[in-house]
């Protein structure tokens, strides 16, 4: 499989999981419900990757 290949299945993976995939620079933002998170590369991009983090104040 390709890289763009890859980059379309990541895209559907978070689509499936209602979150949102913006450009942001050379990198993505990931945003969605618990999940803010700037990645470098969405090849290679797993149901893991996309769990919900809790915040916790300081």
């Amino acid at each position: 499989m390709n890289l763009e290949q890859q980059r379309a299945k990541a895209q559907q993976l978070c689509s499936d999981a209602s979150i949102t995939v913006l450009p942001y620079g050379d990198a993505w933002w990931i945003l969605g419900e618990g999940i803010n998170r700037v990645v470098g590369e969405l090849a290679g991009l797993s149901h893991s990757d996309l769990r919900s983090y809790q915040a916790t104040p300081r």
